[in-house]
């Protein structure tokens, strides 16, 4: 379990760093403050050379370089985006660096120019002098990758194809616009006649008391036709009514409660990172959701980190956190400021005494 986070260069991060970090971490502050960006910076140290997670991060923010007609490139990620300031030149680096009670995992990324005999002769033009470093260090032997950046400095998409995924540290990201329904379905279908299941259907019964069953209509049912960008696949029983009832039917709050679940079930052993957390939920079942949080990261070791603006979302936490039996080391709230070196972390504690007493903490 990570205790604490330093971030170097990263993002809108000149030098910042998150101390007392525990099993839930939920981060708060104002607009572009960069509390998403700290989820990112523990995906990307997670990823272990496996690039999906760092294109994926960039495509939810649409940070695309477009394709030069001229040579009919593809698209391409804005690489300088994730250097502080914006700015890519030789020699521009970031480094993001986790502690753990008895290790360390570090990720740093350098712009370095390019030995020459390793271009390509037949697209010479098209490329930059420079490559993008990437080197993990976990507690095997350092990780190493180098990347040829285009003329434009951009990394294309095809670059996926070179690099294959890697057996990387389980980190699973759920954005603001939740998970999609071709994630969702083979993560339901993974958990079918567990015992996961039935706190996946409790968890959503949080919601919807009267549903009594969840199935999926599974991969024949689709024609080869994908739900991308869909609420879609799944479909409940409800007491008192004989139909079955698409899973859009029923809100985006379940689909919301459903997706966090699923998410923390396949996170199993490693991080689960959500941005925006009480996004469709209302104020009355976050300390439900709390709860189920709490209660299943604690059993499959999860840590868990989750963004907020809302003042329901953390009050909720601070009653789960009244039970005599919660470990003062179990949660924190980060206050996540501009221009700050260091998060205002809030412990158990404290959080309890800012709720009783209406203290603002965001």
């Amino acid at each position: 379990m990570i205790t604490e986070l330093k971030i170097t260069g990263f993002r809108g991060f000149k030098d910042f760093s998150l101390n007392d970090l525990g099993r839930i971490n939920l981060l708060v502050g104002s607009n572009n403050g960069g509390k998403t960006s700290v989820l990112e910076a523990l995906e990307f140290l997670a990823s272990r050379g496996n690039l999906r997670p760092i294109f994926g991060a960039m495509r939810r923010r649409g940070e695309h370089k477009w394709p030069d007609a001229q040579i009919k490139s593809d698209l391409e990620m804005d690489i300088c985006r994730l250097f502080y300031g914006y700015e890519m030149q030789q020699d521009s680096q970031f480094s993001i660096s986790g502690k753990r009670m008895t290790s360390a995992d570090t990720v740093q990324a350098e712009i370095q120019e390019s030995e020459s005999e390793s271009l390509p002769d037949d697209s010479y033009e098209f490329l930059s002098p420079y490559i993008l470093k990437l080197t993990w260090n976990h507690e095997t032997e350092p990780l190493n990758l180098k990347l040829r950046l285009s003329h434009q400095g951009g990394l294309s998409y095809k670059i996926l194809r070179t690099y294959p995924p890697r057996q990387a540290g389980k980190s699973l990201f759920v954005s603001t616009l939740s998970l999609s329904a071709d994630e969702i379905v083979p993560l339901f279908e993974d958990i079918v006649l567990t015992p996961d299941e039935q706190l996946v259907i409790e968890s959503i019964r949080h919601i919807e008391p009267t549903i009594e069953r969840i199935a999926s209509l599974g991969s024949e049912k689709r024609g080869g036709l994908s739900y991308s960008g869909t609420i879609g696949g799944l479909v409940v029983k409800c007491k008192g009514i004989d139909q079955r009832i698409p899973i859009g039917s029923m809100g985006d709050g379940i689909w919301r409660m459903l997706g966090i679940t699923l998410a923390l079930i396949k996170a199993k052993e490693g991080i689960l990172l959500v941005d925006e957390i009480d996004t469709g939920l209302h104020f009355t079942v976050m300390e439900d959701m709390w709860k189920l949080i709490a209660k299943t990261a604690e059993r499959l070791n999860v840590q868990v980190f989750a963004t907020t603006h809302n003042s329901d979302c953390w009050s909720s936490l601070a009653t789960i956190l009244c039970d005599k039996d919660a470990d003062n080391k179990n949660v924190s709230i980060q206050r996540i400021e501009k221009n700050k070196k260091q998060a205002v972390a809030f412990t158990r504690d404290e959080i309890i005494i800012a709720a009783k007493r209406g203290i603002e903490v965001r």
